[in-house]
């Protein structure tokens, strides 16, 4: 089945410490593993779901996003016209996947993924990605940057520039990603940045996974609680990456 252009291809986490995030993530979410040199293929249900690597150079241990573009090549040139960076240019990997990573005009870091014909990546099940939000001080110049790129059509929530600024990303009339205006909440020392959300039900609910995550020795930055999307709760990894753990069994009226 073909990767939908702009739908989430790929996610991954560069460390230094593999060994420990492999047993982290294993731990919490019953993960298995490809193990090679230089990359890490997490499995969930026989499905490719996640990478960790070990970067050559220092680069900030966090998850990467990667989103379908179609022509990894031809997005060069749409992203420096549209005012970003591209940061690794377009890379060949042995599964004939070609990915890239840049930055976008509010200075999110962000990949994109061309994946072949039969290209597969695990998703909205327990262990597996669900969901994924750009936090940024500037949507009004990432919302272009990206409808332009990839062709969302975007969903506008609340009143740009209020306390709660939210666009909804459609593909194919789907609600795929998010973008959260964070000027008021995002500290000054925090980059513009995607947030990953991994589901836990039916294997669990999302306060037994946040302990767990405390066992294996991550941290939870913030206490789970109840939201319309499910019950949700944002964890630090013992490597130093954040993302949300969400159990959408469990939503709260809107």
């Amino acid at each position: 089945m073909t990767i939908a252009l702009g739908a989430p291809a790929w996610v991954d986490l560069a460390t230094h410490d593999v060994a420990d995030a492999r047993d982290f993530y294993t731990g919490l979410f019953g993960w298995h593993w490809i193990q090679r040199p230089d990359y890490n293929i997490a499995l969930k249900e026989q499905k490719p779901v996640a990478g960790l690597l070990l970067p050559e150079t220092d680069v900030p241990t966090a998850w990467t996003l990667y989103l379908e573009c179609g022509s990894a090549r031809r997005a060069v040139e749409r992203i420096r016209a549209l005012g970003g960076k591209v940061l690794v240019p377009p890379t060949e990997t042995p599964a004939d996947e070609t990915f890239l990573v840049a930055e976008d005009p509010s200075g999110a870091i962000i990949g994109l993924w061309e994946a072949p014909p039969n290209g597969t990546f695990g998703r909205d099940h327990a262990g597996m990605l669900c969901w994924a939000e750009l936090h940024t001080r500037d949507g009004s110049s990432a919302d272009p940057f990206y409808a332009e790129l990839l062709g969302y059509r975007q969903e506008q929530i609340g009143e740009p520039g209020d306390t709660f600024d939210y666009t909804v990303w459609y593909v194919d009339d789907l609600p795929t990603l998010g973008r959260f205006e964070t000027s008021s909440a995002l500290p000054e020392d925090v980059p513009a940045h995607w947030q990953l959300y991994f589901q836990v039900n039916p294997d669990n609910n999302t306060d037994a996974a946040a302990a767990k995550a405390v066992q294996l020795g991550g941290k939870i930055l913030r206490e789970p609680s109840d939201s319309p999307h499910g019950r949700l709760a944002l964890l630090q990894d013992v490597v130093g990456a954040t993302f949300f753990i969400i159990d959408t069994a469990q939503r709260t009226g809107e």
